[in-house]
């Protein structure tokens, strides 16, 4: 089954081609007004490439709206392709820094709408290439860039986690869909002191878009910023452990150990102390399981619900958050603890913690697992690169 805006068919509005111009003219606008949008370039490629001739059936309104457009999602209701928000995707282009004659490598390609500013920005020296796991979905899109007048953008289908060694190296490399881990496919057909930019899931649910420089066998941040991005398909399964507990209720923990199980199973039929939590800001909330390395998610997969905390293994203690919807206001947070207040303890502590650092201010470092380990005041594991992370300007992480 096949769901989402270009399934969905919504009926089209009759709009002139100068109306057109109008809305999209005031999408660039607003994202040049926010900051999302800097260089005359970027600008440019925004102007000359109309959004709604890769968005065909979606009204002209939420295409010029600049939001994410879900365009596929399969036979569970998951989203699985999409256009992404313009306010994400500029500073993604502003920070790959994409250059006249560039080769660009782009993972994942959706409707073709990035693919085509990126054609725009490599110029009739450049190349782009674009690789997409589904072929209808690489079809569609050769469809749309044809209409766009980008129909020079090599379109294959195959599985990005691999890259496209056929046309390696490349000056860029772009993904439009989250990793755990960097493949070191993406690294090797990438030129030295090029540029890799990425939204990495490293653990739990920190999620942020990371723009690397290779410096040789090492890739070294040149931005980090905020962005939440659906998993890339045909990336290997993480070595996160997931603990079954009973009926449909899953556990996940960066590392669990014997017994967990039974620990958090006697734990969770206890009645929990409820308490109100103070309201987490969003990208506080992103950054707390990559501080804290006993992060724990609970879900229930009939319901996919989830609730995140803090599991203390010492002292058999647990606190999870729980946001509350509440009629004609913001979802309001509420801490569960069970047993001692050990976790709770934490668990505060971690906000508090979380709360000061802000997306930007970070730094990453990858480098290969097989090499010395990075210093850092985080460092995340993965199969192929360990990650240091740090904050500038001589602050530390809290952890």
């Amino acid at each position: 089954m096949t769901t989402g805006a270009e399934a969905s068919a919504p009926q089209l509005q009759e709009i002139t081609a100068e109306a057109l111009r109008d809305l999209n003219a005031r999408m660039v606008d607003r994202a040049k007004a926010n900051g999302a949008i800097r260089s005359a370039e970027v600008e440019a490629a925004f102007r000359d490439t109309p959004r709604h001739l890769f968005l065909p059936k979606v009204d002209v309104e939420q295409v010029y709206s600049g939001s994410a457009i879900v365009t596929r999602s399969d036979e569970k209701g998951q989203a699985i392709s999409s256009s992404s928000e313009v306010g994400i995707m500029a500073p993604m282009l502003e920070d790959l820094d994409v250059r006249s004659g560039h080769r660009v490598l782009e993972v994942g390609t959706g409707t073709g709408y990035n693919a085509a500013l990126l054609d725009h920005l490599v110029g009739g020296d450049g190349e782009v290439v674009t690789i997409e796991l589904d072929p209808e979905i690489a079809a569609r899109a050769r469809e749309h860039l044809a209409s766009a007048g980008h129909d020079r953008v090599r379109v294959e289908v195959g599985d990005g986690y691999g890259g496209y060694p056929a046309r390696a190296p490349y000056d860029r490399i772009i993904a439009t869909a989250s990793v755990r881990d960097l493949p070191r496919a993406w690294r090797d057909q990438l030129v030295e002191d090029g540029r890799l930019t990425v939204p990495l899931r490293l653990r739990a649910n920190a999620q942020m878009v990371v723009t690397f420089r290779r410096r040789g066998e090492t890739l070294q941040s040149v931005s980090v910023v905020p962005g939440g991005f659906m998993p890339l398909r045909g990336e290997p399964a993480w070595n996160e452990s997931t603990i079954e507990l009973e009926g449909d209720w899953e556990a996940s923990l960066p590392a669990a150990d014997e017994g967990d199980g039974a620990i958090l199973a006697a734990l969770l039929h206890e009645a929990p102390t409820i308490e109100p939590l103070r309201e987490i800001p969003w990208q506080a909330a992103s950054m707390m399981g990559l501080l804290e390395p006993d992060w724990i998610d609970l879900r229930q997969r009939q319901r996919q619900i989830a609730w995140s905390g803090v599991y203390d293994r010492p002292s058999r203690s647990l606190a999870l958050m729980w946001s509350v919807p509440v009629p004609m206001r913001m979802m309001t947070w509420v801490l569960l603890v069970y047993g001692p207040p050990a976790a709770r303890d934490r668990l505060l502590r971690l906000v508090d913690d979380a709360a000061g650092i802000a997306v930007n201010e970070l730094r990453l470092e990858a480098v290969p697992v097989d090499r010395s380990p990075p210093s850092g005041d985080v460092v995340v594991a993965g199969e192929n690169f360990r990650y240091a992370i740090s904050r500038a300007r001589g602050a530390t992480l809290a952890t």
